[in-house]
């Protein structure tokens, strides 16, 4: 998804955080009490030392660093969701244990534990939604980054069952992209899709199919409501262009 320009905020003081505009709108305004008094927590945390980067266009950070938490017990998943309720008002949610489903957990060799978090609404994974929480040795929560599309719940109201199944998603993939030399089966999953705005979101089956003829791993999003075709790509041209 594409991500608008992001602005880099040194906080020195929780006053100056609070004052500072942080807002996707520039308002400090517009701000929450919760979101000014994390931000003053964060602050006081740190020393004064915290970074944030936002995306404007989500309005939730893309990027947080700086002391951002005492020593915090349990495996990591636990650490990272104890870290991730203290910042709810940032992210807009209710609840870390309902929004993330743990994806992957890594350690380097500087002895940093990278907690990968999966946003999922309803149950539903969200595409391209992943925010990844770094915290060190002592258990002290250093910096968290990703993207992450707020407010899921009150956009996903009236989709959270699809009316179509995973069946006749792959026959309407199938049709758009009318493959010549099929590679394995094709597969679906269900997902949610905030695009082109995050606060349009569409129910879709992620239909996968492989197509030996051009090469082609299509990545092919179906309406779980409707049937329509409403976006899909390439997935090994992205790659490439990528590497």
């Amino acid at each position: 998804m594409a991500m608008n320009a992001k602005r880099l905020i040194g906080a020195a003081l929780a006053l100056a955080v609070v004052l500072t505009p942080l807002t996707a709108s520039a308002n400090p305004d517009k701000m929450s009490k919760g979101e000014h008094r994390q931000l003053q927590d964060l602050t006081e945390k740190s020393g004064g030392t915290i970074q944030i980067r936002w995306d404007e266009q989500h309005g939730t950070p893309s990027f947080i660093s700086g002391k951002l938490s005492k020593p915090l017990k349990g495996e990591p998943m636990e650490q990272a969701l104890k870290f991730m309720d203290t910042v709810k008002a940032l992210y807009h949610f209710d609840s870390a244990k309902k929004t993330f489903r743990l994806r992957k957990v890594q350690k380097d060799e500087l002895g940093m534990t990278h907690v990968r978090l999966a946003h999922i609404c309803n149950n539903i994974p969200v595409w391209g939604d992943e925010l990844i929480v770094h915290i060190d040795k002592d258990g002290v929560v250093r910096s968290v980054n990703g993207e992450f599309t707020p407010d899921l719940s009150k956009n996903t109201e009236r989709i959270q069952q699809p009316q179509l199944n995973s069946d006749t998603a792959i026959e309407k993939a199938l049709a758009d992209v009318k493959p010549k030399q099929q590679d394995g089966k094709p597969t679906a999953a269900l997902f949610y899709f905030p695009y082109p705005e995050p606060d349009v979101v569409t129910l879709v089956y992620v239909v996968t199919i492989r197509d030996m003829s051009v090469p082609a791993e299509w990545k092919v999003f179906v309406d779980a409501m409707s049937g329509d075709v409403v976006h899909k790509y390439n997935n090994l041209k992205f790659k490439q262009k990528g590497s």
